[in-house]
């Protein structure tokens, strides 16, 4: 028996000796910020064995000896290992780990997802990159710094308007622009023409609205490129999303907390580049001396040093007197010519930019206040800008919690007239002759004597007498235009978690906005010699709500999660425009100085109302699934055809933990795969046939707006509406790899895409006897292909020395596949001859012009018909029908950044360029026209065109045997306003618009407080930077700097023509911690 009992004891004495060496280890686990880490996984070194911590970051183990050793991990911390030794209760805090920092990601909703679980293509710009060289527009700072991204600036005027396009063109008639996101809300960044702007080839260019957004709020950048990403989002994101975050106030669980920070940024702008004049030529024609009395345009006369001033007497248009040929006055004092670009000013911008954030462990807060004010390269232009910024973060226990996030601004200011305009700046400046002081002597841009002439007339001095092209100092005191934007909007969310597997959110946002501008024209201006008087204001309303629940489950190596949510979405308009004509004069301006004036009003609404679902399976945590789909009903689209379901799956596979092939070369790999089909409504009321005001223009001036003179006048809509369309499709493919070398020192991620839209909406022409020009139709496709890449590189990374790299590169090809049965081309905006076009087997964005003959291997024919001296003999063959030029997209775009940081002296620079795009510069054809161009010194000599001689029978048929040209033709006034104009020929003027930049440059340090005031500090650090931005550029394009643009941010890109140059920027910055 006793044996027996032995038997059993000693088993359960080894249990107990077991158990007794055992015990229980519990602790908390923080980040280096002081907040608990949540689901940190707790692991004894070389064992199994593990737990996880809960929200208060609270864990318990049990180990079996003191030589037990806790390796804790979580996301976005550096991995830490602990001994135990003999402590029974752990304080564990994680570093911050800046670089897993980058592998969480802000995707659709505002949810954040680690990046290794999404199977698409996304890239985060941080908040500090954004401000490294303090931009005024959060958009313009995304340049260079995205794979994929195209960001034009469309002119260096203060407030300009920012076009942001992924991965190509997908929609002939809509935009191209992503869906921006601020906070979880959409927000619209389209550019608002109104009648007081003028055309889309004149007038004002306008902002859009992200220039609202104060950059030193944004905690970054996520853009989801393709729309796989941002499925969604439904049809606002068919052309994928920008989705910002804002900075917030964050719960301290410690205790209070109190921070408070100060920056200062001060810049000064100088104009970039300006097309290259000719300063040899007097005022004139055929050689005879002009002068601004005679309204002479062009400067084609004699040569000035041959001219001297006679002032024997005063002239109204010159202070040193009138020109006349050395011959008439041989004392005279010699002519100079004049230099107009003496005109631009340093613009001078400031901003203040106050942050206060604190909280405690149930509340977190953020308040920021800023002041911009920005004066522009031309005299009295200016932006400014005022924001308030106010979020909070609201625990009220562990299942229930609310934030807020709300913004207000104020923001307008003064802008310049640009493009085919008679008070356009540029064409003001441009087409003075070289013997036209615009100033006349005047250092004070507002000197009356500038733009007045002194006989007391009050009438307008320019080079072409008393008005026709304004003078540019008459347009910046004469013709002014301001804007005043007021803004709210903002998010209301709370969040309820009933069970740790169930959370359900509700977000709230709204968008309110009320545009005021006015635009007056004083009489005596070029294009309105009676003047006018516009008012416009345009207000907006968006509401937007969110209802999502998400459940979770783990099971095994399987974790689980569904989102369901609902959608609505309210978008209104109201714009009303006042109009008043026939000015009684320029003492008193207003609407009610005006011999005739009319009010417009007009209104707009759309409605989108959406459920969605989004599930995702991730199996041993390296193998991802995510399926999403969203019905969707568009107010735009007819009842028959209102709802659509957008599909989208991705998968991503982190091979280098599924197959366990991590070593000292191979860090991480990752492939992915996704595939999409989403849609695009409509613009409002494309389904009706509408009535509108009459407006008949020129082209120069503002036009007829009725009413007028008591008459009414509206006229039927040319398009005729289709009430049958449906939405528009994209579906599109990508796929792509993600690759870490040497302790994710080098990094390479690189993603290939292809799509096709389908039923795009087009205007299509229609027989006249309809009474009806167009209609519109779903008869249009295109397809995008691409490759997107960047790489990165840490070639230095020690204590002292921290050196990165990173490299972005792209290329996307787009082809219109159809328009509709019998239509090659779509024209969507052009003037003069030349338009930016949708052509079948072409690129969207092709320039299509006057152009010459051609053979039948392309090369120009040169005439061969006649004998020197006879006309068009030696020239190139100009013809009627118009033809493809060029195109406007670059054939890749790429930029290497690079960051140095050596003991806490940041410096950092980025080169970007863009390659293979076309640009028709017609800015210098009408300078070649008017003689003002560098080009035209040539004249008096001869060129031998390149090309093949031939001529055209008299049947219209070529007659050429193909050989190379070697007649001589000469260059002369004859052709400089012939088929060498642009106003005749386009072709000659399309150019290369490739270009390389500096685009930032910056270079910092922080100063400690204690540095300054040892004993009682007044701050705890200032960081000091000098910044620069678009510094150098190297373009073989001989207008203004290539990435401005004539219409904005609209579709046709790729026009100069006299559009306002872009700047480059220098300046400081100075950021104090308090």
């Amino acid at each position: 028996m006793k044996k027996v009992l032995l038997l059993f004891a000693m088993p359960m004495a080894i249990v107990s000796l077991a158990y007794a060496q055992e015990r229980q280890v519990t602790g908390t686990v923080k980040g280096s910020d002081g907040n608990p880490v949540l689901l940190a996984t707790i692991q004894i070194k070389g064992t199994t064995t593990g737990t996880t911590t809960d929200k208060q970051g609270h864990f318990s183990i049990n180990v079996k000896d003191g030589n037990a050793v806790l390796v804790i991990r979580s996301v976005g911390y550096l991995t830490r290992e602990i001994a135990v030794g003999n402590q029974s209760e752990l304080s564990v805090a994680l570093p911050i780990d800046t670089k897993a920092l980058q592998e969480v990601v802000v995707t659709a909703l505002g949810l954040k997802q680690e990046k290794k679980s999404i199977g698409y293509a996304a890239q985060d710009v941080k908040g500090d990159e954004l401000t490294r060289t303090a931009p005024s527009n959060p958009l313009s700072a995304l340049s260079g710094k995205v794979a994929g991204a195209t960001i034009i600036t469309a002119s260096g005027t203060p407030g300009a308007a920012v076009r942001v396009q992924l991965r190509g063109a997908t929609t002939i008639l809509g935009s191209n622009q992503p869906l921006f996101v601020i906070d979880g809300l959409p927000v619209d960044n389209s550019e608002t023409n109104t009648m007081s702007d003028g055309s889309g080839t004149a007038g004002v260019l306008q902002s859009n609205r992200m220039v609202d957004i104060n950059p030193e709020d944004v905690e970054n950048i996520t853009i989801l490129k393709g729309p796989a990403a941002a499925a969604l989002y439904g049809s606002q994101a068919s052309n994928g999303a920008v989705i910002i975050t804002t900075k917030k106030g964050k719960r301290n669980p410690d205790g209070k907390s109190f921070n408070v920070s100060y920056s200062l940024t001060g810049n000064f702008d100088k104009v970039s580049q300006l097309p290259e004049r000719q300063n040899v030529y007097a005022q004139g024609r055929g050689g005879n001396l002009g002068y601004p009395e005679n309204g002479v345009a062009h400067s084609y006369g004699p040569r000035i040093d041959q001219l001297v001033f006679d002032n024997s007497e005063p002239y109204l248009w010159d202070k040193n007197g009138k020109l006349v040929l050395k011959s008439a006055n041989p004392n005279g004092k010699p002519a100079i010519a004049y230099d107009p670009y003496q005109f631009f000013r340093t613009g001078v911008g400031l901003q203040h930019n106050l942050a206060i954030s604190g909280g405690n462990n149930a509340l977190g807060y953020r308040l920021s206040v800023s002041h911009f004010n920005q004066n522009g390269i031309i005299p009295l232009t200016n932006f400014k800008k005022n924001t308030i910024s106010f979020s909070t973060d609201y625990k009220y226990n562990d299942k229930f919690s609310v934030n807020t996030a709300m913004n207000y601004i104020n923001s307008g200011g003064s802008r310049p007239q640009q493009g085919s305009n008679l008070s356009g700046i540029m064409l003001g400046l441009l087409r003075t002759t070289p013997t036209f002081d615009n100033s006349n002597g005047a250092t004070d841009p507002k000197d009356p004597s500038a733009y007045l002439l002194g006989d007391n007339s009050g009438d307008q001095r320019s080079y072409r007498g008393r008005g026709i092209y304004d003078n540019p100092y008459w347009t910046v005191n004469m013709n002014p235009y301001n804007d005043n934007v007021q803004r709210f909007f903002g998010t209301v969310g709370a969040t309820y978690k009933p069970f740790e597997w169930l959370s359900i959110t509700e977000r709230f946002g709204g968008d309110y906005s009320l545009d005021n501008r006015k635009q007056i024209y004083s009489k005596g201006s070029g294009g309105n010699p009676a003047g006018q008087y516009f008012e416009d204001q345009l207000s907006t309303l968006a509401i937007n709500n969110d209802l999502f629940a998400t459940f979770t489950k783990k099971s095994g190596k399987f974790d689980y999660s569904l989102l369901v949510g609902q959608n609505l979405y309210d978008l209104s308009s109201k714009y009303l425009h006042t109009q008043g004509d026939n000015m009684s004069g320029n003492d008193f301006q207003g609407v009610t100085n005006t011999g005739s004036n009319s009010l417009t009003i007009s209104n707009s609404r759309q409605r989108r109302v959406a459920f969605y679902g989004k599930a995702n399976v991730a199996f041993d945590n390296n193998l991802f699934l995510e399926l999403t789909g969203r019905y969707e009903g568009n107010s735009t689209l007819p009842r028959q055809n209102q709802f659509f379901f957008y599909p989208a799956a991705s998968l991503g596979w982190v091979f280098s933990e599924g197959l366990n092939i991590k070593n000292n070369i191979f860090s991480y790999g990752k492939a992915r795969i996704a595939y999409s089909s989403v849609g695009r409504g409509l613009n409002p009321y494309s389904l009706q046939t509408y009535y509108t005001r009459t407006a008949p223009g020129d082209g120069w001036t503002n036009g007829v707006l009725f009413p007028f003179n008591g008459l009414v006048g509206f006229s039927k809509s040319g398009t005729l509406g289709n009430p049958n369309l449906t939405a528009e499709k994209t579906k599109q493919f990508e796929v792509g790899t993600e690759l870490r070398f040497f302790d994710n020192r080098v990094t390479i991620d690189y993603t290939y895409y292809k799509g096709k839209s389908i039923g795009l909406l087009n205007a299509v022409s229609i027989a006249p006897s309809s009474g009806y020009g167009q209609a519109y139709l779903n008869a249009a496709s295109m397809t995008n292909q691409g490759h997107e890449l960047t790489v990165g590189v840490s070639p230095i990374r020690n204590k002292d020395l921290e050196w990165n790299i990173t490299v972005n590169y792209s290329q996307n090809r787009n082809k219109v596949l159809e328009l509709a049965e019998g239509i090659d081309r779509f024209d969507f905006n052009g003037f003069t001859g030349i338009f930016v076009s949708a052509i079948v087997g072409k690129q969207y964005g092709s320039l299509y012009g006057a152009g010459y003959l051609k053979d039948e291997q392309g090369r120009t024919v040169i005439s061969d018909e006649g004998a020197p001296g006879d006309p068009g003999y030696g020239y190139p063959i100009p013809i009627a029908e118009l033809q493809y030029l060029g195109d406007v997209n670059p054939k890749w775009s790429g930029s290497v950044a690079n960051n140095f940081n050596y003991k806490g002296i940041v410096f950092s620079f980025l080169i970007e360029t863009r390659q293979g795009m076309d640009m028709w510069n017609g800015t210098w054809g009408a300078m070649t026209n008017f003689g003002t161009s560098a080009n035209t010194l040539d004249r008096g000599t001869e060129k031998v065109f390149p090309g093949v001689k031939g001529h055209l029978d008299g049947n219209g048929k070529l007659v050429s045997k193909g050989e190379a040209n070697n007649i001589s033709a000469k260059l002369n006034e004859g052709y400089y306003t012939g088929i060498g104009s642009g106003f005749n020929v386009n072709e000659p003027f399309i150019q290369d618009a490739s270009w390389v930049r500096l685009r930032e440059v910056s270079l910092g340090y922080r100063f400690d407080g204690k540095m300054f005031f040892k004993k009682k500090p007044l701050f705890k650090a200032v960081t000091v930077t000098a910044i620069g931005r678009n510094l150098w550029l190297n373009t073989k394009y001989t207008g203004v700097d290539p990435e401005t643009s004539l219409f904005g941010t609209q579709e046709a890109q790729g026009f100069d023509y006299f559009n306002n140059p872009g700047t480059k920027t220098y300046g400081f910055s100075a950021r104090f911690e308090f």
